[in-house]
């Protein structure tokens, strides 16, 4: 089963609709991304810049006064505390938070300042946080910052600062991280849907916009294979639209200049070859009576058959001609009564439900030729009419030996005769099962054969319904 829609507009839909999400996606993240690391270098920056300028007053004031000016600036997001020594920072200096923190104070601060910076986790005791940061080793705390995706760190981390005074004691800096998580969907979520809703209609009017001429054109060349003498293509839209509607239109002006060409050649082909016939004819009829002249006016009415048969076929269909409404089942009567009185053997069932809109004489002429096959080689002929929901369909079966399944498509080709018919006993051109097609396609629909079905071996006609056109008038 395929997943890959089957017309060009689903299928530039979907792919357009796909790179624009991808697209969209990837921006989201560059932007987040992005957007974390500003936010986290200006945040810590402020944090290091408050941090200095704290050293920098304690530094410059007597030591009895900065236990006061500690309890003064100290609060839940900065806590500072002196101590006459700085905890080890058992490497934990080298973290890639915490040597970048380490880097902004010493450049605030100055070189000969001593500076140690700590990443710790300080949760609050009654967090569950505690003892599953503890069980981190400190080489992958750093990994699992980075893989939580967050714009800072997350919630309950510390930026432990050791400074050293020009006195030698040292200050702790215990600043609280920041705090941001990336997953605010119910923030960018909507805002996202906005964008992807006005973009799917654009999308929609743009693909729109470029299949429509080229359905347009698909009509028109189902058209012109059903009347040559259609309506032009109107050229319109972009240039290479306009191109190919140019060109469907010459084509269609060159088929109808050499269907006229060949209509007259045919006229004066015909003329002349039925008077050469005709003569031959009156000729022969002179001759003595005898088992040759016999055999030649047999001849003669032969060619004379087979050559208006012949022009019958190149002269065409033209399935514009004579379109009306009629009853289907009232013709497939008359081809029965004439079927009898030739002295077939011919059955009607099925009635249509409602007028058919084409041209009564082709059709007229395609079952005749149907009827003519099955009576010639199944000994009789069976109508079915069933007129559902889709269209017409006039099955005409007998109960002959068929066609083989390989020669079925086969004997649809002009002149070709199958095997059982290839005997001298059978007469007929080879054309009449193409011209019967070719009427059922030029009112849209087709002839197939089947066989091995209840009523013996069938050719089958399919025939859409058309609408007639409405007639206006002032």
């Amino acid at each position: 089963m395929s997943f890959i829609p089957r017309n060009l507009a689903a299928r530039m839909f979907g792919v357009l609709l796909l790179g624009l999400v991808l697209v969209q996606l990837l921006s989201m993240a560059i932007n987040i991304l992005d957007r974390g690391r500003a936010f986290y270098r200006s945040t810590t920056l402020q944090v290091a810049e408050h941090i200095s300028d704290i050293a920098k007053a304690l530094d410059a004031v007597r030591p009895q006064e900065r236990a006061r000016i500690i309890n003064r600036l100290s609060d839940s997001r900065l806590t500072i505390a002196l101590s006459r020594s700085p905890r080890s920072s058992d490497g934990a200096s080298e973290r890639p938070y915490a040597r970048a923190f380490q880097a902004m104070l010493r450049r605030d601060l100055g070189a000969h300042w001593p500076v140690h910076v700590l990443l710790r986790h300080v949760a609050r005791p009654d967090s569950h946080e505690a003892s599953f940061f503890s069980e981190i080793p400190d080489n992958a705390l750093d990994r699992y910052l980075t893989l939580r995706l967050f714009y800072l760190a997350p919630r309950g981390f510390a930026f432990v600062t050791h400074i050293q005074l020009h006195d030698g004691s040292w200050v702790t800096f215990s600043a609280r991280l920041p705090y941001e998580h990336v997953a605010r969907l119910y923030i960018l979520l909507p805002k996202l849907l906005l964008m992807l809703a006005i973009a799917v209609v654009l999308l929609l009017i743009a693909v729109r916009w470029v299949t429509r001429p080229m359905k347009q054109m698909a009509r028109a060349a189902l058209a012109l294979g059903q009347d040559l003498n259609h309506a032009p293509l109107e050229e319109r839209g972009p240039e290479e639209i306009r191109a190919t509607a140019r060109a469907l239109n010459v084509m269609q002006l060159r088929l109808q200049e050499y269907v006229r060409d060949r209509g007259a050649m045919l006229a004066a082909l015909s003329h002349d070859l039925k008077t050469f016939i005709t003569r031959l004819r009156l000729r022969t009829e002179l001759l003595p009576d005898s088992e040759h002249r016999s055999r030649m006016i047999g001849d003669l009415t032969d060619m004379a058959a087979m050559v208006n048969a012949t022009l019958e076929y190149l002269h065409g269909i033209d399935p514009g001609q004579s379109r009306t409404q009629f009853d289907i089942t009232a013709l497939a009567e008359s081809v029965r009564i004439d079927a009898e009185d030739m002295g077939w053997t011919v059955t009607v069932d099925g009635v249509a439900r409602a007028p058919f809109y084409g041209n009564p004489q082709d059709l007229r002429r395609c079952l005749m030729n149907l009827v003519d096959n099955a009576v010639k080689y199944g000994g009789r002929a069976n109508i079915q009419l069933d007129d559902g929901a889709t269209g017409l369909t006039i099955a005409v079966c007998d109960p002959g030996p068929g066609i083989p399944p390989l020669e079925r498509e086969r004997v649809f080709e002009a002149f070709y005769r199958s095997q059982p018919a290839r005997g001298r006993d059978r007469e007929g051109t080879g054309l009449g099962l193409n011209i019967a097609r070719t009427i059922a396609r030029a009112h849209g629909g087709d002839v197939i054969l089947q066989g091995d079905t209840s009523l013996g071996f069938c050719a089958v006609i399919h025939l859409p319904r058309h609408t007639p056109p409405v007639k206006t008038g002032f």
